[in-house]
């Protein structure tokens, strides 16, 4: 029997051209700048110094809207991408006033989108009776579009095998579910991470798509992360992300030897490396 290659390619092997070209990066959240629950200190250092290089964070999460809120408004980011797609939440200045104001804008009609949250609410709240481990997140209250179920955050220990037995039967439903490291995620269909990270890059940042591919890196953790995985050639996984290669059709390129924030502050490193090589090379 032949065995997959389920590698990645060393992150020191990250051309340094990549590097000082690019603009964005844009992260996954939970055990990508987190690890054990946590932000390190590493890895807020690693945000706010890739920000004071000009580099421009944007993390793309499933995590509720009232979290990705806080981070919009605290965290040395460009702004945050909500939901698994369905909002982005920037603080930006805007024409008229003289401090930034926090925007949200939907990948569809608000009102719309609440509605089908509640539609979808209902289902998985029929399809959890058959799975009494698994539950509704405790963040799911300050949801504004998608449902939650948790099986690895305050579920412990982790549900498993109970959490592909509930993918299997939403998916028999015909729901949009998918599956961080940490929660189920249901949404309407339509819309993903890249759909809506696409969007973004257009039309509040001017990126066509041949400037999106080479000025943007991504970095993730989980099978939720392949739709961004597959469409931008500069990836990177951090280090947990290895239980779940042998099962992912889209793999990132490169990957780091640390894991979650820790693998995001080594990839932080390597990038800024690179680019003050550039520099002192200009001079």
């Amino acid at each position: 029997m032949t065995i997959p290659d389920c590698s990645a390619i060393a992150l020191t092997e990250l051309p340094r051209q990549a590097c000082q070209t690019l603009d964005f990066i844009l992260t996954d959240f939970d055990d990508t700048l987190t690890w054990q629950g946590q932000l390190p200190v590493a890895t807020l250092q690693a945000l706010s110094a890739l920000r004071a290089d000009g580099i421009k964070v944007i993390p793309v999460t499933g995590g509720c809207a009232g979290w990705s809120d806080m981070i919009a408004r605290t965290l040395p980011v460009d702004g945050v991408i909500t939901e698994g797609g369905a909002c982005f939440i920037t603080n930006a200045l805007v024409a008229g006033r003289s401090e930034p104001q926090l925007t949200y804008r939907f990948w569809r009609d608000e009102s719309l989108m609440r509605a089908e949250q509640a539609q979808l609410l209902a289902q998985v709240k029929k399809v959890l009776m058959d799975f009494p481990r698994l539950r509704l997140a405790r963040d799911q209250s300050y949801r504004l579009t998608d449902v939650a179920i948790d099986y690895a955050q305050d579920v412990k220990p982790a549900a498993s095998e109970e959490k592909e037995a509930c993918l299997t039967a939403l998916k028999a439903l015909g729901l949009n579910a998918k599956a961080s490291s940490i929660h189920i995620n249901v949404c309407a269909p339509g819309y993903d991470k890249y759909t809506m990270a696409q969007r973004v890059l257009h039309e509040w940042y001017g990126l066509n798509n041949d400037e999106q591919a080479e000025r943007v890196l991504y970095v993730g953790d989980a099978p939720n992360d392949e739709s961004m995985f597959a469409r931008f050639p500069l990836s990177v996984g951090v280090a947990n992300i290895a239980q779940y290669l042998p099962i992912m059709q889209h793999k990132p390129r490169y990957q780091t030897t640390q894991p979650g924030g820790l693998g995001f502050a080594e990839l932080a490193q390597q990038v800024l490396s690179h680019r003050a090589v550039s520099f002192k090379e200009q001079r």
